[in-house]
């Protein structure tokens, strides 16, 4: 009998049972007096956080099969069977989104994660059976091939490199990841010895920690009674600050708590940042946001992206193209996970990301539609547009030839100062009105997330040190669009210009905490134009 087909057996009844193996090879160990082994791991909550991001997010992508094209680009497979194995069902007891989170789950925990590859008469694949890493062994035979002990009851089954779809994690051979949870093992009990010893506070604690003192000697009858009554009266948080009734001159000695002498919460937190650093996460992704600022959590996700999610991403992708993927469909067929699949939760920058490609020529109305799980709205959705400015480098230089009949019959009229000073304003004011409203987005997005979060005196003291930092994102933007407009204007002392950019967050600072709309911020930036202006007109009637 087939070795999927008890596996199909065994899904059909104990699940759990399969899936965490009836026969652990692996051998716990004892750190910070806590016993560790893969299963205790997870009851640590930084450990199941990292794991559960990680093997989620990987699961949360799209996972396709395309097929190359002859111009170079390339297609979904849905047609192909293997497509329906990676993106949808890998075999009928489990979905795609939840047989990936088991893997990558194992491949964190135990550095290496296991499926039997179920193939037809035809050596196609039809099924992907996970399992458990505890009754796998990669080896090498006498010719230095890979093949897999898989152990069961009974002797164990031999399996071919080409009938197990493997991902490894970091390792330090080609045979095998290591186990995170044995490396870890230190940081690991920690984190179990601190949650043990909290528990055990409340549970067994008083408030009013610290002894008693008898006058006399206590027979063993009276010594029970005495306990027994304590602990009735005090023991456990919820009976925490009664007042205690001594008895025959008896006297309480108060011992201070020891969780703060001995720095407990802030060894529970580097608890926390230890275990991310084991499974390369970043802190607030498993919760701890003490670091993580409006500021600077963007980068963080971004950086989680490539550090974390893509590596685990190239490995499915890898084994997938190497095992699934027949030898003759190798050059023809490829399987991709598209990590932009991460953007679908931020609507804003998908739509910026859409309208760069649009406008480049990169992508069409119905390619947009179709990433955002949109029907095409017909041919018309087909055609790639662009911006009209736009030419090759080579054309860069030529001039074109006007044809007689669009040739001007007569000669234009030359324009004054003033008509061309106003020329050039209104070729200006969209930059300056971009700026400025990028400025005042940014400038209200922050207030309105601190104002949510702080309380008014809190608020109020941010405020200042804000409006410092503000003023100088202002400058860094407007610098560049200040002096391309000065040099338009044929102003050529920059000293001047300079003071200007240094005086406009004291002329901008009413606008804080102000909403700005579109017919304000054009009036803002006409009046920064103008502003510009006078510099020029103040040197000329000096030196007239």
């Amino acid at each position: 009998m087939k070795i999927w087909t008890r596996l199909k057996k065994l899904l059909s009844g104990d699940i759990d049972k399969y899936f965490r193996g009836s026969t652990i090879q692996y051998v716990p160990v004892v750190q910070g007096g806590m016993w560790v082994d893969h299963d205790t791991a997870l009851s640590l909550s930084a450990v199941f956080a990292a794991v559960r991001y990680i093997a989620e997010t990987v699961a949360s992508l799209p996972w396709e099969l395309r097929e190359r094209q002859k111009d170079g680009g390339s297609k979904l497979a849905i047609g192909n069977n293997l497509y329906r194995l990676i993106h949808t069902r890998p075999n009928p007891h489990i979905g795609s989104f939840d047989w990936r989170v088991l893997m990558v789950s194992w491949a964190n925990l135990w550095g290496n994660a296991y499926a039997e590859i179920e193939k037809d008469s035809m050596n196609r694949p039809t099924a992907l059976w996970p399992i458990a890493p505890s009754r796998v062994t990669p080896k090498r035979d006498s010719n230095s091939d890979i093949y897999y002990e898989v152990r069961q009851t009974g002797e164990p089954v031999i399996f071919q490199a080409d009938r197990i779809f493997h991902i490894r994690g970091l390792g330090t051979n080609d045979l095998q990841g290591e186990s995170v949870v044995a490396l870890a093992a230190r940081s690991i009990g920690a984190g179990l010895a601190a949650d043990q010893f909290q528990s055990s506070f409340y549970e067994n604690g008083t408030v009013l920690s610290g002894v008693l003192e008898h006058p006399e000697s206590l027979s063993d009858e009276a010594y029970d009674r005495l306990k027994k009554a304590w602990d009735d009266k005090h023991k456990g948080p919820q009976k925490a600050w009664r007042p205690a009734i001594l008895e025959e001159g008896m006297k309480w000695q108060t011992i201070n708590m020891p969780l703060k002498d001995a720095q407990f919460i802030e060894s529970r937190k580097f608890t926390v940042n230890e275990i991310a650093r084991w499974f390369r996460v970043p802190p607030h992704k498993i919760g701890d946001l003490d670091r993580a600022t409006f500021s600077n959590i963007e980068h963080q996700s971004i950086e989680v992206v490539q550090d974390t999610i893509i590596p685990w991403a190239i490995r499915l992708e890898q084994e997938t193209d190497y095992k699934l993927i027949g030898p003759r469909a190798k050059n023809q067929f490829y399987s991709k996970i598209n990590v932009n699949g991460l953007m679908r939760g931020d609507s804003q920058t998908r739509a910026q990301f859409y309208q760069t490609l649009r406008n480049m020529g990169a992508i069409n109305t119905n390619e947009i539609r179709a990433l955002e799980d949109m029907n095409p709205i017909g041919k018309d959705g087909d055609k790639y547009v662009m911006q009209g400015q736009y030419t090759t480098l080579e054309k860069i230089g030529e001039e074109k030839e006007i044809p007689p009949q669009l040739q001007p019959s007569f000669e234009q009229p030359e324009k004054d100062e003033e008509d061309e000073t106003e020329d050039v304003k209104q070729a200006w004011k969209p930059v300056f009105f971009d700026a400025l409203k990028r400025c005042y987005a940014r400038q209200q997005k922050r207030l309105e997330h601190v104002r949510k979060s702080k309380t008014p005196e809190e608020y109020e003291s941010w405020l200042g040190e804000f409006i410092k930092e503000h003023a100088q994102y202002m400058i860094m933007v407007l610098r560049p669009i200040v002096i391309g407009f000065a040099q338009a204007i044929e102003i050529k002392n920059f000293n001047d210009i300079e003071q200007y950019l240094q005086s406009i967050p004291e002329t901008e600072k009413d606008a804080f905490q102000w909403e700005a709309d579109d017919f304000e911020i054009e009036n803002e930036s006409l009046y920064m134009m103008d502003q510009i202006l006078k510099l020029k007109n103040k040197k000329l009637a000096v030196a007239a």
